[in-house]
């Protein structure tokens, strides 16, 4: 997926926004809410697992404070691990809406 996406912001970059019709200008804004529409899908598919892991992760603490198992701080451990580095990838598709969101900004002074 961010293959796609780099190749569409390449694609973005070589526009020259000067010289490019009203049509054109309106044909890239649908091409951009398009592609926005499907990170942000992508975002919430990410979302809502990392918080289901925090989640986990906060009632395996509890668990382990508790009862003092340390198979529930490991489990613990785990889980915010996993939720690290889906908050990770989930971090990267907010850097390729920053920068489709400059690529709006150019197309709408236009």
């Amino acid at each position: 997926m961010e293959k796609r996406f780099r190749d569409y912001l390449r694609h973005l970059d070589k526009l020259d926004f000067d010289v490019i019709s009203e049509e054109e200008i309106w044909e890239e804004r649908e091409g951009l809410e398009l592609k926005l529409t499907e990170i942000h899908q992508e975002m919430m598919r990410l979302l809502i697992p990392m918080m289901a892991l925090i989640v986990c992760a906060c009632i395996f603490l509890a668990a382990a404070f508790g009862n003092f198992f340390i198979g529930s701080f490991i489990a613990a451990a785990v889980m915010a691990l996993a939720a690290a580095y889906i908050g990770l990838k989930y971090r990267t598709l907010v850097n390729v809406v920053k920068q489709l969101c400059i690529y709006i900004d150019k197309l709408t002074v236009k």
